[in-house]
């Protein structure tokens, strides 16, 4: 029974020294894998912790919502998501880089001769490889300086759209009619973000030049400050409307322009909500809104 024992155990030990380098590059992948895991869920897991306490702190269930200090509530919310974002993609390349490395030790190949020759290659793919480098840095620049964030509304080129994601070299935006857009970082030289700072609705109402324009003025004051008291848009307003006067008239017709202060991306709600209100009052004061000028002779609908 011992002699049993004693060769079971050799032919085990023969097999763990015949099998060793497998056996430790199999351990190196699981463990890579198992440790980029948890990393991956433990940063996630902050930032939805850090995002939920922002939120829970301001008894609101989305970021635009935020009512006190809405700007730096919001950013730190947006730049916590994309600082999550490319946390995750700097972890799995650490990773992977040294699990790598363990590997070709395990193999027995010498690591300072690859990482020297790494070196001139990479020296030598830098010059061919200059619009993925510009790509890195560009991205990595934009998310240190808070340029954009994960669900910012923003103008890139003729993109317009949310932010879905930013990661090292691509960012990717959902236009508003829901194409998902690849842009390189690299070529992101002028961006557009309606997402900091403040929003401002303008809407220009065009009424029959015969209308008193101190009344027009005076119905599109409070039209604009009837929806200081609207629940579904008040918290969506951040100052008094201004009537910035008479834009232009031409014939029988007069344009007036009224533009009042919303939080960052609710200006288009604020329009959509303003122009009801608008209609609404200017019935109410018997003021005419400008017809549609007829068509000249030879002109195209």
């Amino acid at each position: 029974m011992e002699g049993v024992t004693v060769v079971a155990s050799n032919a085990f030990f023969d097999f763990l020294t015949t099998f060793e380098v497998p056996i430790n590059i199999f351990i190196i992948v699981a463990a890579a894998v198992l440790l980029n895991w948890l990393l991956r869920r433990l940063l996630m897991r902050t930032v939805k912790q850090i995002v939920r306490g922002v939120k829970k702190a301001q008894e609101v269930d989305t970021t635009s919502e935020i009512q006190t200090s809405p700007y730096i509530n919001a950013r730190a919310v947006q730049r916590t998501r994309t600082l999550g974002t490319v946390g995750r993609a700097i972890i799995t390349w650490v990773i992977a880089g040294i699990a790598m490395i363990l590997i070709l030790g395990q193999l027995g190949v010498n690591t300072a001769a690859v990482f020297t020759s790494a070196g001139i290659v990479a020296a030598g793919l830098a010059f061919g490889a200059q619009n993925i480098v510009k790509d890195i840095l560009n991205g990595i620049f934009m998310v240190f300086e808070d340029q954009l964030g994960v669900g910012d509304l923003i103008t890139v080129g003729t993109i317009n759209g949310t932010v879905e994601d930013v990661g090292i070299r691509v960012t990717q935006v959902r236009a508003l009619d829901g194409t998902l857009w690849f842009v390189r970082n690299g070529e992101i030289l002028t961006l557009g973000n309606s997402s900091q700072g403040w929003g401002r609705a303008v809407i220009d109402v065009t009424v029959d030049a015969s209308n008193d324009m101190a009344e027009v003025e005076k119905s599109a004051l409070t039209a604009a400050r009837s929806l200081l008291t609207a629940p579904d848009v008040a918290r969506k307003v951040t100052g008094e409307p201004e009537v910035w006067g008479i834009e232009s008239a031409f014939g029988d017709r007069a344009t007036m322009r009224l533009a009042l202060r919303t939080r960052p991306e609710a200006q288009w709600a604020v329009q959509r909500a303003l122009r009801a209100a608008l209609m609404r009052e200017f019935d109410k004061a018997g003021i005419k809104l400008a017809t549609e000028q007829p068509k000249l002779p030879g002109t195209q609908a």
